[in-house]
């Protein structure tokens, strides 16, 4: 059951009043379930949509959904968690590193496990496809180590997602996957899905091998420079 009242919600073009069921008249109350509906038509065409790899098309459609589903429920159910994941994981696509996390922290923060911070609503798998969405994030910023222990979130309980996005949808036990051996950072259920992931992973894990070295050659100077003093 919805709630009575929602909170303010307003971000990234979509803003929400709040909204009172309780005075509501019966045309309100039917023109409320109508935007309900709407939300699910919405989500279901960005689906579509991201099949077709029309992804500006699938993230204006989970933008549309998401100011639906916040007229009826808070920003932390699982309903509104559903598009802010959808929104996140096609602004990444996108390139829109700012408009992607703050979306994907949204969803996390509903799905992701309590000793992590998250509420732990819904599905666990959901919260592992979010968390899997969230590295992929990190590894855009540069930031490997954090987007490996994030995916290792579910390590205790077997749920991991492999880091393959069109990998079919299952969680794994870390003892079944491979780590990529360039980086340790992004995990594979098989060498399929490994090679169907380097377009995205080849140039962000190049980066961080770049990155690593760099860091390894300064690290020896500032110790030499010690040792010779």
């Amino acid at each position: 059951m919805p709630s009575k009242k929602q909170h303010q919600f307003s971000k990234s073009g979509v803003h929400i009043r709040v909204i009172d069921s309780s005075s509501m008249s019966p045309t309100q109350s039917f023109a409320l379930v109508d935007t309900q509906l709407g939300s699910i038509d919405a989500s279901n065409a960005a689906v579509e949509a991201a099949k077709r790899g029309d992804h500006q098309t699938a993230a204006n459609l989970h933008r549309q959904a998401l100011e639906g589903k916040l007229k009826m429920f808070p920003e932390t159910s699982i309903q509104a968690a559903l598009s802010f994941n959808g929104l996140g994981e096609k602004l990444l696509l996108l390139g829109d590193i700012p408009g992607a996390e703050y979306n994907l922290t949204k969803a996390l923060r509903v799905r992701d496990d309590e000793s992590f911070g998250g509420l732990g609503t819904g599905p666990r798998y959901d919260a592992a496809v979010t968390r899997e969405n969230m590295a992929q994030l990190r590894e855009a910023q540069g930031r490997f180590e954090e987007a490996k222990d994030i995916r290792l979130r579910g390590k205790s309980k077997g749920q991991i997602c492999c880091g393959n996005y069109d990998c079919p949808g299952q969680m794994f036990l870390l003892s079944e996957l491979k780590s990529c051996s360039k980086c340790s950072c992004v995990f594979y259920c098989s060498p399929d899905c490994q090679l169907k992931d380097w377009d995205r992973h080849k140039d962000l894990c190049k980066a961080e091998r770049a990155r690593r070295k760099a860091q390894t050659v300064e690290e020896e100077k500032e110790e030499k420079a010690v040792n010779t003093n």
